[in-house]
């Protein structure tokens, strides 16, 4: 893959910047189903049926709460991501990498700026990137819409053909490719590893390659392979 043309760079953040066996995503994922059973008066059953059913059909489950339950988002992620972040620890290779790319480094999530601000911060990278494209910043319009990536060029100013985005979730880097980024999957194994989860729906989501320019297991290695 040839890189010599690329100024923007473009990172999910969960799963994404760390491992999925760094168990943060799972604590997220406890939170939404409690936040669910407080707010509706359901048992775990149900609101693991709830949000599974809005995670796939609208991108995220905060936006089918919002849609079908007319939840107050900030609340939510307020809620959800009130989480134990102590155990992630530094990678002080990606970090040194990232920080040596020339032009623009980007964070670019279906999570709330102030998640993002205290992940990067607890992985010591909290220097390397010069933005955070929020849910907030695209109206709480959720990756994979495309919408969301056309608010996120706006804002960032970026020239897609000279982007590239790294994602975990194959489905998220379908509308990149189409607007012309180059595409990376970083391919992880289901990181929802509750029961609850282990549906052919959802294994599909971190199987799905279709639109990855290049599929990887380490964002480190790939770097090392094709640009360093």
């Amino acid at each position: 893959m040839n890189l010599s043309n690329i100024d923007n760079w473009v990172f999910d953040l969960d799963n994404t910047l760390y491992s999925p066996e760094e168990e943060i995503f799972s604590q997220i994922d406890k939170k939404m189903t409690e936040f669910i059973i407080s707010k509706f008066n359901v048992n775990e059953e149900e609101a693991s049926s709830i949000q599974k059913k809005y995670f796939l059909e609208y991108g995220t489950t905060l936006s089918g709460l919002m849609k079908r339950k007319n939840i107050n988002p900030d609340e939510f992620l307020e809620f959800v991501h009130d989480i134990d972040l102590e155990i992630l620890k530094p990678n002080n290779k990606l970090t040194s990498i990232i920080e040596k790319l020339p032009g623009n480094k980007f964070i670019f999530t279906n999570g709330s700026k102030k998640h993002a601000e205290n992940v990067i911060r607890q992985l010591q990278m909290n220097e390397v990137f010069d933005d955070i494209f929020d849910i907030k910043d695209s109206n709480f319009i959720p990756k994979p819409n495309i919408n969301a990536y056309l608010s996120f060029i706006d804002k960032t100013k970026i020239k897609p053909e000279r982007s590239i985005m790294f994602e975990d979730m194959g489905r998220n880097l379908e509308p990149a490719k189409k607007l012309g980024m180059k595409t990376v999957l970083i391919k992880r194994k289901n990181p929802m590893r509750n029961k609850k989860f282990k549906t052919k729906d959802f294994e599909s989501l971190w199987e799905d390659n279709d639109f990855a320019d290049c599929i990887i297991d380490d964002l480190v290695k790939f770097f090392n392979n094709y640009y360093i």
